[in-house]
Parts: C-alpha cells; sequence; structure tokens
C-alpha cells in the first residue's frame, strides 16, 4: 500500500492567507500539504487500489494521528509524510529522510522530470522531527515530501510557497501513485 500522511490540525487558530504574485502567503504549516494532497485526490488520477490519504491530527502535540495510522500499517508499506520545509533550494519541492536505495529509485523513476532535491537526512533548519520519525518505526520505505517555504520560521508566523510548487506536490502524488505496482518488481 503506499500511504499519503499529511497532518491537518489548525491547533483552534485563525490563519489566513493572501496571493502576492506568483506565490502564496500565509500560516502554511500545513494547509499547504493539505492543499495539495487534496488536489491530488480530486484529480481523478490516483490508483485508488493502492493508494490510501490519511490526514493526520496532533503533529504539534504528540503526533497522535501518526501513531494511530502507524497501528494499521505493514513493514512493507511506502509511506510518504507531505509537509512544508525550510530546506533551501531552487527546485519545487524537497524530499527528505530518504536513506533506502529502492525507496530512491522508486521516486527518481516515478517523478521524472519534475524539480526536486532528494536528502538523505533533514537539513531543514527549522524542524528536523515530524510524522517520518514515527512511521519508520516499521516501514523501511518512507520519506518526506515538502513544499520549500521562504520568509521565517513555518510554525511561527506567513510564509511563502510557490503555486507552482504545490502544483509540482499534486503532480507528484499522482505519479507515484501510478508508478507504485512497480515498487519491488526490480
Amino acid at each position: 500500500m503506499l500511504v499519503i500522511s499529511c497532518h491537518a490540525d489548525t491547533g483552534f487558530e485563525f490563519h489566513s492567507l493572501s496571493h502576492e504574485g506568483d506565490c502564496y502567503k500565509g500560516h502554511l504549516d500545513n494547509f499547504v500539504g493539505v492543499y495539495a494532497v487534496m488536489k491530488a485526490y480530486f484529480s481523478g488520477q490516483l490508483n485508488n487500489e493502492h493508494t490510501r490519504i490519511e490526514l493526520t491530527y496532533d503533529e504539534e502535540v504528540d503526533m497522535a494521528g501518526a501513531c494511530e495510522v502507524l497501528s494499521t500499517l505493514n513493514e512493507d508499506d511506502v509511506v510518504l509524510v507531505v509537509d512544508v520545509t525550510a530546506t533551501p533550494t531552487e527546485k519545487d519541492l524537497v524530499i527528505e529522510k530518504c536513506k533506502d536505495e529502492k525507496m530512491q529509485r522508486f521516486l527518481t523513476e516515478a517523478l521524472g522530470d519534475l524539480s526536486y532535491d532528494l536528502y538523505e537526512d533533514c537539513p531543514d533548519p527549522v524542524s528536523c522531527f515530524d510524522e517520518t520519525d514515527i512511521y519508520s518505526q516499521l516501514c523501511r520505505f518512507c520519506c518526506f515530501i515538502g513544499v520549500p517555504c521562504i520568509g521565517g520560521d513555518y510554525n511561527d508566523g506567513p510564509v511563502y510557497c510557490t503555486k507552482e510548487s504545490v502544483e509540482a506536490l499534486a503532480m507528484a502524488i499522482c505519479r507515484l501513485s501510478e508508478y507504485y505496482p512497480k515498487f519491488g518488481q526490480d
């Protein structure tokens, strides 16, 4: 199973968003991740036979939603954690915490010409702990895929991301879903 995990909690606070040219500006953690996942979901391009979307809760507290999802997974499941990142890049997407060579091949083959950086570790200067740390306790094939944000601490206030990055993330999710049946055939 390909599991797309994205935290969707708001902390019961008001958040605003503005469109500034080719960018979104606002509290993007993790509204923008949810938006990209929902764009992929409503595109009709996901293979529902093997792709599961999980919108989780309590990411900022104790990862309770991710822990709940973890209890339903198998060790061979592939988990993609969708969120924001402050990792410096000129690319549309950043893939972090991807140590497994088989997982790296899967991503590289499926994503093709999409614009992304891929890291084995987590170079995000704002936060290095996320749901990936929960899922990787069981699932070997797990990584983080994020929308790059600039302009400060995405946990603390408004930051920017490009609209192009959101579109690229939705497309990446669709491509990974489509390509998933080939995972493990090498």
